[in-house]
C-alpha cells in the first residue's frame, strides 16, 4: 500500500496450497486490506504474487475441487479467446456493484439507443 505522502509497506499472506485460482488470490489480498487500518486516503494498493510453479498441481481427489478447475480451465480458454474479463466470478462482479450508484441507462440523460 502506498500513501499519497509515498510512504509504502507491504504486507505477506501464504496459502495453504499452490492455487491458480483467481478468485482464491483475491480473496486472499481482500483478507489482507481488511486486516489493516489505513491512515489515510490510499495513492496505490497493489498484489503481488511469488514462489510460481510450473504445473506444480496435482489431480484433484475430491469431485468438487475436480469441478472447479475445470470450470477455471474453461474460464481461461473464454478469456484467451475474448480478452481478459471476458468471463468472471459473480462475486467479484457483486463485490464491485455499488447499490447507490444508478446505471447510466436509468438516468434522465443516460444513455439512448436510436433506431437507424
Amino acid at each position: 500500500i502506498r500513501y499519497p505522502d509515498f510512504h509504502t509497506f507491504g504486507k505477506f499472506k501464504t496459502l495453504p496450497v499452490f492455487t491458480n485460482d483467481t478468485s482464491r488470490i483475491y480473496k486472499a489480498a481482500l483478507s489482507i486490506l481488511g486486516s489493516l487500518r489505513l491512515r489515510a486516503p490510499v495513492r496505490l494498493i497493489g498484489v503481488s504474487i511469488s514462489s510460481l510453479v510450473k504445473d506444480g498441481s496435482q489431480i484433484p481427489l475430491f469431485e468438487e475441487d475436480r469441478k472447479r478447475e475445470n470450470i477455471l480451465i474453461a474460464m481461461d480458454r473464454i478469456n484467451d479467446r475474448f480478452g481478459e474479463l471476458a468471463l468472471t466470478w459473480s462475486t467479484i462482479l457483486e463485490e464491485q456493484a455499488r447499490p447507490d450508484v444508478i446505471s447510466p441507462a436509468w438516468r434522465p440523460s443516460g444513455i439512448r439507443r436510436t433506431i437507424a
